[in-house]
């Protein structure tokens, strides 16, 4: 059995590897649509703010055959501090915009989030995403 000690000092180890920051939320329509547009601006209310990982699940990309189509399959998790403010309020459908920050080049990832995640003793929060837009 882990001892609440010995978990406190594996979520704190693997915090040390959450060096990429996002920002989790809800998207929100505008009541009215952008008159320049005509369409609904959507917001993003936050649920979660801080540090995370995003790491691609699969490296390699699958093929797989979907109700007669083919279809690219390639996963990827978002792991955050299991004990963080808002953590414990992420959930599937909800968007996270992602800064890498071993590439500071690169865009900001938007994903969304397919799933939970709800581990005894777990050391992070690790949420399934797919990848929605980069930049």
């Amino acid at each position: 059995m882990v001892s609440a000690t010995r978990a406190a000092a594996a979520r704190r180890r693997a915090e040390l590897r959450l060096t990429d920051t996002c920002m989790i939320g809800n998207e929100v329509k505008a009541p009215r649509p952008n008159p320049a547009t005509g369409k609904h601006d959507v917001d993003l209310v936050e649920v979660y703010s801080g540090p995370c990982e995003f790491v691609a699940a699969n490296t390699a990309v699958r093929e797989v055959t979907s109700q007669g189509r083919d279809v690219v399959e390639q996963g990827a998790v978002l792991k955050i501090p299991v004990d963080a403010p808002g953590s414990a309020g992420t959930h599937g459908g909800q968007v996270a915009v992602v800064h890498l920050a071993l590439d500071p080049d690169a865009a900001p990832l938007r994903v969304r989030i397919t799933g939970g995640h709800h581990q005894t003793f777990a050391a992070t929060r690790r949420l399934p995403v797919e990848v929605i837009a980069s930049g």
